[in-house]
């Protein structure tokens, strides 16, 4: 059915005028593809459909506007042209004969999948899901209108590359939202710059899901593989998984980061893809190996799912003071602090014994050129004089009485002390002696960048209920401590309380509360569940424990909590 419309069937604006948009330069003139829906085409008595903004394997989608809500929506339309057809001028689709039973089989897993969708539909940052129905011997997904930009056409605008800072505020979100969708069973296997979108919001939003088949070679319907961005495992008959979805943002990621997009995953091999930091040494070196580790190629040695990658991703970097990636506390900004001025003050007492050493060498040199030679001779009969023993006797002196009295010290000193200066200012200068600091408090990330050439840190990583993850309590050796550079001090570095009480959920949404739980450590599982209604959509309802109740966060002992969402 044709519906009469003054929309304009590009952008679905009110266009009042004959000839093309002034908008957006669509003309109802415009050549269509005869095997898809004509631009006005009414579906299910409620949605008129524009022009085709894309296909692939799975079917198509157009742009379409929705006359109840009067909003601009996209409309997908389950078509594989691999088994069926549809003859121009007809709404109907024919499937070949010899693929109807799995025409029949894909279809119903593109409506489970929109479904499963339309029930995340809480979700800030995936496209939302409308609408799922059967119509002209095929199904129709209906979602919001994306009003933004793909992040692909975001990147060129902006010079081909983000900074880290600028990832920080962007991918949070969609990252904790896809870490959602697999907990609800979820796998996209398409994520790319092109099926990630930036709102008029300034936030990430991922569309373009499809069934599985539609993104894996080797099956019936044509496969849509983004080049660089899809897994290993998506060109095999391997099992695919988070894991797969965990390289596609792995590669997003370098991409953004680096402006380069990375080697399509078939043709590379373990070592011939430069690391990111390699690219761009502006990318903190801890983010650089947690990319890498996402893309990982042997599916077992890569990261398994987005919640460990989000936690290494976002884990402290190996910086000092004000790198990328470091939130600090004013507790942890005092401790600084102090240690900057104990290492200034180490510095300076470095400058000054550095100086006189100089001072001595001069004074040495100056000597042993005959500058000096007067006051040679006068300290060594002096010293000698009051012994009663001549100036040549001054040596022998030395030597032979080392163990007299302190009027014979004077001259032994003297001289030993020249050589000894002497052979340290040039052999051992550059490995100065060092006092230990107190690294009680410090953050061990901290100090071994700011010591790095100074120590050599072995940490002990220990539960602790009294210092807060990353901060060192113990060193094995003590402050004070006079030791050569490059001296290994065993620390204990604390991994934050053995069990922690779980925070209050009430008013938050799923994004919001599991990124809570992640800051604690807390293991946690998510589930849908039906309300009351008393609790909106995507905001958590209850878990399986009790607000406050402890939460063991200890590796071996871990407890899961199950975070409960109202669908």
């Amino acid at each position: 059915m044709i519906k009469d419309s003054n929309l304009c069937m590009g952008c679905m604006n009110e266009k009042d005028y004959e000839g093309p948009c002034k908008l957006c330069g669509y003309s109802d003139d415009d050549l269509c593809i005869p095997t898809y829906l004509l631009p006005k085409t009414f579906l299910n008595e409620r949605y008129i459909v524009g022009k085709l903004i894309s296909y692939n394997g799975e079917g198509a989608v157009y742009i379409g506007y929705d006359t109840v809500t009067s909003t601009k929506i996209t409309i997908k339309e389950f078509m594989p042209d691999t088994l069926c057809a549809r003859k121009k001028g007809e709404m109907e689709i024919t499937v070949n004969a010899d693929n109807s039973a799995l025409y029949k089989t894909y279809m119903s897993e593109f409506a489970d999948l929109h479904r499963s969708l339309m029930k995340l539909r809480g979700m800030a940052h995936i496209q939302t899901v409308i609408d799922v129905f059967y119509e002209n011997g095929t199904c129709y997904a209906v979602s919001e209108f994306i009003n933004g930009i793909s992040l692909k056409t975001y990147l060129g605008n902006s010079g081909g590359s983000l900074s880290w800072e600028q990832v920080k505020e962007l991918f949070p979100p969609i990252l904790t939202t896809l870490s959602l969708i697999h907990a609800g069973g979820i796998i996209h296997r398409g994520i790319s710059p092109q099926t990630i979108f930036v709102t008029d919001k300034m936030e990430l939003k991922l569309a373009c899901f499809c069934i599985s088949a539609g993104r894996t070679t080797n099956t019936e319907i044509a496969c849509e593989i983004f080049s660089g961005y899809a897994a290993p495992e998506q060109y095999t008959n391997e099992v695919n998984g988070t894991w797969t979805d965990v390289y596609g943002i792995s590669a997003v990621l370098y991409k953004v980061l680096t402006g380069t997009a990375p080697a399509e995953a078939i043709a590379r091999t373990s070592g011939n893809m430069l690391e990111p930091a390699m690219i761009n040494r502006n990318i903190p070196h801890n983010v650089s190996k947690v990319i890498m580790a996402g893309m990982r190629l042997p599916t077992d040695k890569r990261i398994r799912s987005i919640t460990e990658f989000v936690d290494r991703l976002f884990a402290p970097p190996k910086a000092i003071g004000e790198g990328p990636g470091i939130v600090m506390s004013k507790k942890e900004e005092r401790i600084l602090e102090k240690k900057e001025k104990e290492r200034l003050k180490t510095l300076a007492v470095l400058i000054l014994v550095g100086a006189g050493l100089i001072l001595f060498a001069i004074a040495f040199a100056l000597t042993l050129s005959g500058v000096c030679a007067p006051a040679e001779p006068h300290g060594g009969y002096s010293s000698s004089s009051q012994h009663g023993s001549p100036p040549s006797s001054v040596t022998s002196s030395s030597s032979g009485e080392s163990s007299g009295g302190s009027e014979n010290t004077e001259s032994s000193d003297g001289e030993n002390s020249s050589d000894s200066e002497s052979s340290s200012s040039t052999s051992e200068e550059p490995t100065a002696d060092i006092y230990v600091p107190d690294f009680t408090d410090a953050i061990y990330e901290l100090a071994v960048s700011r010591y790095n050439g100074i120590f050599v840190f072995i940490p002990n990583y220990v539960y602790s209920d009294e210092y807060s993850a990353g901060v060192m309590f113990e060193q094995s050796i003590e402050e004070g401590t006079m030791v050569s550079r490059g001296a290994q001090i065993k620390v204990k570095v604390s991994k934050g309380p053995i069990a922690v009480a779980l925070p209050d959920y009430t008013g938050k949404t799923a994004s919001e509360y599991t990124e809570e739980l992640s800051r604690l450590n807390i293991k946690y599982e998510v589930y849908y569940d039906y309300d009351d209604y008393s609790v909106p959509s995507g905001y958590v309802i209850y878990c399986s424990k009790q607000i406050g109740d402890t939460v063991i966060v200890e590796t071996e002992r871990a407890e899961t909590v199950y975070v409960y969402i109202a669908w």
